[in-house]
């Protein structure tokens, strides 16, 4: 009996010891929390939730869903650590080119492990400029520096390899090196905490190489929160030195009989710097409304002003279509397909069935029925020519915007296709704590065109050089002399 209690002890000991061990392992090791199984599981839900629900695989042609996924069962699995997985998900999630398919959120406790790169950069002439760097790195690297190479790689090409891949766009036009340089919420600007980036920086003297780490925690130890607080951006305004967009600006042409107005962001001053001038635009035949650099916000705060421009007593949102699954349908198309030859299957069929095989058979789901009566008054909507410029940057709420203003047959659109960002997304919640967005809907303006990969202009054309004119009223001019010829 004695020796059973001995034993007892000595296995409880061993227990609290393996466990305090294991705890140990548990905290150095804590960004591989998520083991293979269940990465499996994940990627699985993720793909069976794409395989009932996506709307736009006829803007992904080239992607098999089934290839695609036997592909990244074995990539998931493989992943070092959960970070790794994380971005394994968002680049499988990226291949269906839609800007409201990615992985949304990440598991909280990356928070205590991840670092964020305290720099911004601009693409200009083929060139990666800095636009700004934390004050802890400004003997390192100046505002206006060229970077040329990062982990001895062209940068571009850098770029091309580990930015690009994550960006979720709709169309090749957004999903471009401007959208993947430093900066903001880029997913290059995110990695491991006290990971580093050597890059080369094109000097007088040749290349000279920065090791730049991502220091910036994002959950702070209190011994580290002093220390972090003086880690901020040297300048919050550097980025003006070479953004020309995101300020709003009103501009009158009299001997042409034009007002400018560009709205940058889809926040409160929207409407109300819209509102601010709308007297002044009243007064002209024409009006250039630019909201190619405007990514959105809430679409609630463009209303008012989409009353203003659309000479209707009622105003339509615009259609859109979700996917409809039949298993009826699709098990007789299943059997007509594998067990008939083509030729001897009834058109009826074909017409009735194959769509849910095929999974393009869509219903509508809003087109007539959400109408509302204008709050404007006839005599207080703008009844001159309006010309809308629009561009690769132009997504989500501003791109709302642009797609209710084409119920106004007036209207002329011009520049560059927009982002992509249209529809509702379906929430998924993982157990790890991702949460992806799959897209559910196909969307259309007015005119029965399919907008889901982006608004198209009616005349395409490159403004950004004429956007750099310093001079504002020459701007205009140029734009005016463009917009009429």
């Amino acid at each position: 009996m004695k020796n059973i209690k001995v034993a007892l002890k000595t296995t409880i000991s061993l227990f609290f010891i393996v466990t305090l061990c294991c705890g140990g392992t548990a905290q150095e090791t804590g960004i591989n929390r998520i083991n293979k199984e269940q990465k499996l599981y994940e990627l699985s839900v993720v793909w069976k939730e794409l395989s009932y629900n996506f709307a736009n695989m006829d803007n992904c042609p080239d992607v098999n869903l089934d290839s695609l996924y036997r592909e990244y069962m074995v990539i998931v699995q493989n992943t070092e650590n959960d970070w790794e997985y994380w971005k394994s998900m968002n680049r499988f999630l990226c291949h269906f080119n839609s800007s409201h398919v990615y992985c949304r959120q990440h598991p909280e406790y990356f928070y205590d492990y991840l670092g964020f790169l305290l720099l911004t950069t601009t693409y200009q002439d083929n060139k990666i400029l800095v636009e700004n760097i934390g004050t802890h790195n400004a003997d390192k690297i100046k505002i206006g520096d060229e970077i040329v190479m990062v982990n001895d790689m062209p940068v571009l090409d850098y770029l091309q390899e580990y930015s690009i891949p994550y960006i979720p766009a709709t169309n090749d036009e957004s999903k471009t090196i401007h959208q993947a340089t430093f900066g903001g919420g880029s997913q290059i600007n995110i990695s491991l905490r006290n990971e580093a980036l050597k890059f080369g920086m094109k000097t007088l003297k040749g290349i000279e190489n920065v090791t730049i780490a991502y220091d910036k925690y994002f959950n702070p130890s209190p011994k580290d929160t002093a220390e972090q607080k003086k880690r901020r951006y040297l300048d919050a305004g550097a980025s003006k030195h070479f953004d020309f967009m995101r300020e709003n600006l009103f501009l009158e042409d009299k001997v042409n009989d034009f007002a400018f107005i560009r709205l940058t962001r889809c926040d409160m001053s929207f409407a109300s710097f819209f509102d601010e001038h709308y007297d002044q635009i009243m007064q002209y035949g024409n009006l250039i409304i630019d909201v190619h650099y405007n990514e959105g916000g809430s679409s609630d705060v463009t209303w008012h002003p989409i009353q203003c421009l659309i000479n209707n007593d009622t105003i339509y949102t615009y259609p859109e279509k979700t996917r409809v699954n039949n298993a009826l349908y699709r098990a007789w198309a299943s059997i007509k397909i594998l067990l008939y030859e083509d030729k001897d299957v009834p058109e009826y069929h074909k017409e009735n069935f194959y769509p849910y095989y095929y999974d393009t058979a869509f219903e509508e789901i809003n087109q007539g029925k959400n109408a509302y009566p204008s709050g404007v008054p006839d005599s207080l909507r703008y009844k001159g020519n309006v010309y809308v410029i629009i561009g690769e940057n132009n997504g989500s709420a501003g791109e709302y915007f642009v797609a209710m203003l084409s119920q106004n047959k007036d209207i002329t659109f011009l520049g560059k296709k927009t982002i992509g960002a249209f529809g509702q997304p379906l929430l998924v919640s993982l157990p790890s704590g991702i949460e992806v967005l799959i897209n559910t809907t196909k969307s259309y303006d007015f005119r029965g065109q399919d907008i889901s990969s982006g608004f198209p202009p009616d005349y395409e054309f490159d403004f950004s050089e004429i956007f750099k004119i310093n001079d504002q009223q020459e701007m205009l001019g140029r734009l005016i002399h463009e917009i009429m010829r």
